[in-house]
């Protein structure tokens, strides 16, 4: 069955080569894409050299076997989809009287407006299906920062829910900065602004727990504890992570021939440390480590702080 299968997501894009195309030129006619029903003949093979700019470094591959593909698919949508059945509905509630409280400032929201307006100009003017390129994890955060901030009428709860798992999704833009990708990153100041609004994803948490606008501690009303809140938060924001990249990302990566978020093969790696047939397990252990790692920081960091200020006021 899996074979059967296999063969039917093969069929999603029969262009993509067999491994991944050299980051550059190596041979003066390296491949990128073979013809549109497979084709390994000169004419109808897609040259690295003559694609757009920027578009190489996110050309895709049959890097992992269909067959492989089908199997995660459904393992992790399956996972995904019982996890969130399961603790969503268990979630205190947020009040809905105090819906207001949550709308962003008006300062996020100016600085939404224009980040995530510029963002959506390289997007829509650079090489063709890089507005897919708007599925990547820091840009599904500025998408989820603009319907916070512009899409009205959501709910309390909703809000309550989006702002938790924004705090552990913002661990994905420290590591962006570290290790940057600007290899499609080719208009004007383009790369300067890649900086500028990964900086700014991780300010805009830190900046409303400061002030108290949000918070990773449990509601006033929650009957949980401090660990029960961020595991229920951070299982929650893993799966929700793998349902998108694996039920979303990987058929619209197979579809598009682009290797959206990576999905397709590994990224360049010091030392090719995440590679091979079990590379996205190995990159899904490493987000829900970095997940777990800034939740876990900014729940100790919003405890001390609230224990100073009780402090001060007695």
């Amino acid at each position: 069955m899996s074979s059967t299968l296999g063969d039917l997501v093969r069929s999603f894009n029969l262009s993509l080569v067999t491994s991944p195309p050299p980051s550059t030129e190596l041979t003066g006619n390296d491949v990128c894409y073979l013809g549109p029903n497979g084709e390994n003949d000169k004419d109808n093979l897609v040259y690295c050299k003559d694609l757009p700019d920027g578009m190489r470094g996110m050309v895709g591959s049959w890097y992992l076997d269909p067959e492989r593909h089908v199997i995660e698919y459904f393992a992790f949508v399956a996972v995904s989809i019982a996890i969130i059945s399961a603790i969503l509905p268990k979630l205190t509630r947020y009040p809905q009287r105090d819906a207001g409280k949550l709308t962003p400032p008006m300062s996020i929201k100016v600085m939404t407006s224009l980040i995530y307006t510029r963002q959506l100009y390289y997007k829509i003017n650079g090489y063709p299906g890089k507005i897919l390129m708007m599925g990547m994890p820091c840009n599904v955060l500025w998408t989820m920062w603009a319907i916070l901030c512009f899409w009205p009428k959501l709910s309390a709860q909703t809000m309550h829910v989006m702002y938790q798992l924004i705090v552990p999704y913002s661990s994905l833009a420290i590591v962006a900065i570290a290790t940057p990708d600007t290899s499609d990153l080719v208009m004007w100041m383009e790369v300067p602004f890649f900086f500028l609004m990964h900086y700014a994803l991780i300010v805009f948490p830190i900046y409303l727990i400061k002030i108290g606008h949000i918070s990773v501690l449990p509601l006033d009303n929650a009957k949980d504890s401090i660990m029960s809140n961020f595991m229920k938060i951070w299982v929650l924001a893993c799966a929700y992570f793998a349902l998108f990249y694996f039920g979303v990302g990987v058929p619209l990566s197979l579809w598009s021939g682009l290797n959206l978020n990576y999905m397709l093969h590994p990224p360049p790696n010091p030392g090719d440390m995440v590679s091979g047939p079990n590379f996205r397990l190995q990159s899904t252990l490493a987000c829900a480590a970095v997940f777990f790692f800034l939740q876990f920081l900014m729940t100790v960091l919003e405890f001390i702080g609230r224990g100073k200020t009780k402090a001060k006021k007695v």
